[in-house]
């Protein structure tokens, strides 16, 4: 029986009145119009929505759950109205009531806006050929139309002879070093190459910037490649703090579910602190003191603090606390020294300027972060033992070059004041499912018979050592054919020296190795690499001068426009599991390469809502064909189905008990579940049956203020689920820390040893927080520093992530694009010296590219700021071949492959030095006004922004 339209029959769902039907109601979404959509009466969408609302109050069909499913990691809950085969509305949690004990798992606009995606004309509908390119490479390639070509429609087993032929081709001629595998190493489709003859990867720190220098070294926390998460105290302890620190953080915009918590405690009384560039929306909402902060300054700023917290404990005392530095840290004094220190310089003596002649005064400072001298002094007051602080923070400070030691520095403010282990205080990051309620999981897989076992590239025995182009590099190493290796694996791939003390973002680097690599094929999957990645003037070149270019693509992306092949994937909310159907597909369960992720007491259901769109097919099918046509055994780079991980998923997860006991099985399965579902596995008793949690969409634990679950970091172990999926164990204790000497490291031996024999600085970098000039930072902005002339490029611009998107998912949705005009954010003063209003097209440019965007002033930003929202779709205008301006606005255009001063694996996303003027030429209409992105050649030019006319096209009507 087919999980996907239970309650219809065939016939019903493929009647010739259901795509007329069907295509209205999706009509409906349409909002703010593509500008080539045809003219449509005033009262067109009134009638259309009239008639989906009528639907469901008809009881025309049913209520499925969504899977939420573009790497944002909030996993909230969305539910689709499905009639006759397509959605026809949305709708989030409301199967329960909203309690702080018990919350609903309320989606934000971008998740209950998915049918402007599902739906969108954009949509890869078939596979492609670019229109002039032939196989072989040379000549024939014809490059240099990449990004501008025609497209032609071609079949299935056409498509796939082209990409497999191809893939011989490159391996016989030039070896792995040919093949690119241009998307996340952790995609699905990354496990096919290790199979078929291998490729180059990449390793970067993405998301975490320089917080992933060195994690657990540190002494610090990381949950797999998540540095410093799930060590803050829960939703039930942030009252208890006098404080909240939210560093660099924008949690309305990023995180926007830990607004509850972090609300319901500024409602207890707790006030807020904000610290970076610009006062946002959720320092606003929380009413939070604005501490200024320049970008990429904050070890300055930190050390400056420091440096006061030990003036202020010289003079009066009470300030730091003795008795945690004492017991709990190394290195911060002569009596703390670790026993592996190499010299004798601590700590406290280097910021008083022991061993370079500079203390770190906050007026040292100010000069740099622009912070007044007195909110540095107050900061210092505030990080003082005697105050019940919790100190958040975001990645976004640590995405700059040169912030290598912003992690410790910031770990050194909180240590002093000793505010880990204790209710009421906390030092840790927010961050995705774990933002405002951290600590353990409660409810937890146990692997097994369950488990999700894609052979992922995660070591380097799936491709050979040193495969990996590190960070910024990606374009420019590919352009040179020529990268740096400094590890042999991946950043996170964990130390060798002692696995049970160092484990993720610690490797053993090396000397920094010459490797080649020579791009003739490059092989796009689940990613957008020239949107995602900096120096896109590099990638432009790189993409044309290969032989073939491949996209596995839901929408005709950047990347995919530059493509020679592409090939359409299925989403999330199609699939089928019937072969009365048509071909069998059903989505991985951890489809956006990033893993199924959760809140720590909630398990969100998910299935297939429609049958798969168009020609599209699943990723993992697409890959299994591949591998096939190249005489491999797909089972090695796929050993189990996505639909036998998908039930396994859920089947396999297990609720700690309230007393701490035990693992017990959320999910009640019976034989008759095997039967229906045709399945094979153990029968058990849990909280709620498989039918009735995929109806409810959720499952959420029942908390309390003195349940013995709740969890305060570094006082309380986080506990793990024992081998036999029952048993609870110790998965990381409180104390001691996973660093070399079991605490936090102020002085950190393996930080400066392992860092400094890769040897690509001639300075080494010290074992605590020593301050250097960062890479592309505050100071760069200036011709001569010490006449402080500024120079060309005297704007500091970063890349804060926004509303309307994840990074660059869910973009080309036009009621967001409405709501969220993403605009270039500068500082009014600085605007208003340049001539630019509100609303003006501008011009950011530097000696890398140009873009143009809309701007918006703001007096919350410092001077000589600028925010550029990421992740917009680049609009390419190639009018003057030696001049490409971005009409679209990525930041993107505007870096190059400058890599930080110690760690190569670092994105510094955010340090971009511009110049801004006012633009002169023709206004950039809106985005919702411009239309959606077509594949020219295949889709019309007037097609509507929102269709499903065609979707089942080779149906029987």
């Amino acid at each position: 029986m087919s999980l996907l339209h239970s309650t219809m029959s065939r016939r019903s769902f493929l009647r010739a009145s259901a795509g007329a039907t069907a295509a209205a109601a999706a009509l409906g979404l349409a909002g703010c119009s593509g500008a080539e959509a045809p003219a449509r009466r005033a009262d067109d969408d009134g009638a259309l929505a009239i008639a989906s609302d009528a639907s469901v109050i008809g009881g025309e069909g049913e209520w499925v759950p969504i899977h939420c499913h573009q790497n944002c990691n909030q996993m909230c809950l969305n539910m689709g109205y499905v009639v006759d085969g397509v959605v026809v509305r949305q709708k989030t949690d409301d199967a329960r009531e909203d309690r702080f004990d018990c919350p609903q798992q309320r989606g934000c606009l971008r998740g209950r806006s998915l049918r402007q995606q599902v739906y969108n004309a954009d949509r890869i509908k078939y596979p492609m050929k670019r229109k002039h390119w032939q196989p072989g490479g040379g000549a024939g390639a014809h490059g240099e139309l990449r990004g501008k070509d025609e497209w032609e429609r071609i079949g299935w087993d056409e498509a796939l002879d082209y990409v497999t032929d191809e893939l011989k081709r490159v391996y016989a001629e030039y070896g792995q070093d040919a093949v690119i595998c241009n998307g996340w190493r952790w995609a699905p489709a990354s496990a096919m190459f290790p199979v078929i003859g291998g490729a180059v990867y990449n390793t970067e720190t993405e998301s975490f910037g320089c917080w992933a220098f060195q994690t657990e070294a540190l002494g610090l926390y990381s949950h797999g490649d998540h540095p410093d998460l799930m060590m803050g105290p829960d939703k039930y302890d942030l009252p208890n703090a006098d404080t909240i620190v939210l560093y660099g953080c924008n949690p309305a915009w990023a995180q926007h579910s830990s607004m509850y918590w972090l609300n319901n405690a500024k409602e207890a009384g707790t006030e807020f602190v904000y610290v970076g560039p610009s006062y946002n929306v959720s320092a606003a909402q929380l009413g939070a003191r604005w501490i200024r902060v320049r970008p990429g300054t904050d070890t300055a700023f930190l050390l400056a603090v420091i440096h006061e917290m030990i003036r202020l404990d010289d003079e009066r005392g009470d300030v730091i606390d003795w008795d945690f530095v004492n017991e709990r840290t190394v290195g911060f004094t002569p009596e703390t020294m670790p026993d592996d220190a190499a010299d004798d310089e601590n700590f406290r003596d280097y910021v008083l300027g022991a061993y370079d002649g500079q203390p770190k005064t906050p007026e040292w400072a100010s000069e740099i972060c622009g912070t007044p001298v007195e909110d540095i002094a107050w900061y210092a007051e505030l990080a003082g033992k005697n105050n019940k602080v919790v100190f958040f923070h975001s990645y976004a400070a640590s995405r700059y070059l040169g912030a290598e030691n912003l992690p410790q520095a910031f770990m050194t403010v909180s240590a002093l004041g000793g505010h880990y282990g204790k209710s009421g205080h906390g030092s840790a990051a927010i961050y995705t499912w774990d933002a405002g309620d951290s600590g353990y999981r409660l409810i937890q897989h146990a692997g097994g018979d369950y488990g999700y076992i894609d052979n992922l590239v995660g070591s380097p025995g799936a491709t050979g050592p040193n495969r990996c182009i590190e960070g910024n590099s990606w374009w420019s190493s590919l352009a040179e054919g020529r990268y740096l290796s400094t590890s042999a694996g991946p950043y996170d791939l964990g130390s060798g020296d002692d696995p049970a003390k160092l484990r993720a973002n610690t490797p053993t680097y090396h000397e920094a190795r010459e490797m080649p690599v020579n791009p003739r094929l490059l092989f796009q999957t689940n990613s957008n690499f020239m949107q995602t990645r900096g120096n896109l003037p590099t990638a432009i070149e790189v993409m044309r001068a290969a032989d073939t270019c491949i996209s596995l693509e839901i929408k005709f992306s950047l990347t995919a426009q530059f493509a020679d092949i592409i090939l359409p994937v299925a989403t999330h909310w199609e699939g089928n599991d019937d072969e009365a159907w048509g071909e069998l597909c059903w989505p991985s369960p951890f489809g956006d390469g990033n893993g199924q992720k959760q809140r720590k007491d909630a398990l969100l259901a998910w299935r297939p809502l429609v049958k798969p769109m168009y020609e599209a097919r699943e990723e993992k099918r697409i890959c299994r064909d591949i591998i096939e046509r190249m005489g491999f055994d797909p089972d090695e780079a796929y050993p189990k189905s996505n639909y036998d991980q998908w039930l396994g998923y859920f089947l396999g997860m297990r609720e700690l008990s309230s007393d701490l006991s035990r693992w017990e099985p959320v999910i009640t399965w019976t034989a008759a579940d095997n039967e229906k579902h045709g399945a094979d596995y153990p029968e058990q008793e849990g909280k709620v049956g498989f039918d009735e949690f995929m109806a409810q969409g959720s499952y959420v634990v029942e908390r309390s203020a003195d349940d013995r679950r709740n969890y305060v970091g570094y006082r309380d172990d986080k506990l793990g689920i024992g081998g036999d999926g029952t048993s609870v164990t110790v998965a990381d204790p409180a104390w001691p820390r996973p660093s070399r000497s079991g605490k936090l490291e102020i002085y950190c031996q393996f930080k400066a040893d392992n860092v400094n024999r890769v040897g690509l600085n001639p300075e080494p970098i010290k074992p605590y927080a020593n301050y250097f000039v960062p890479n592309r930072g505050y100071q760069e902005t200036f011709s001569d520093w010490g006449a402080k002339a500024k120079g060309p490029y005297p704007l500091q611009a970063y890349t804060p992530h926004y509303m309307r998107r994840a990074h660059t998912c869910y973009d080309n949705m036009t009621w967001t694009q409405e709501a969220f005009a993403n605009p270039v954010f500068m500082n009014a003063q600085d605007a208003e010296e340049r001539g630019i209003a509100a609303g003006d097209t501008v011009a950011c440019y530097n000696e890398f590219g140009r873009m143009l965007r809309r701007a918006q002033p703001l007096h919350g930003m410092m001077p000589g700021t600028v925010a550029i929202p990421h992740g917009v779709r680049t609009l390419l205008d190639e009018s003057d071949p030696e001049r490409i301006v971005d009409r679209g606005g990525s930041e993107q255009m505007l870096s190059d492959g400058q890599q930080s001063n110690y760690f190569p694996q670092v994105d510094g996303y955010n340090s971009l030095l511009i110049e801004i003027e006012k633009y002169d030429g023709e206004p950039l209409p809106a985005d919702c006004d411009r239309g959606p992105f077509l594949a020219p050649g295949i889709d019309a030019e007037d097609t509507s922004a929102y269709t499903v006319r065609g979707i089942y096209e080779n149906e029987e009507a």
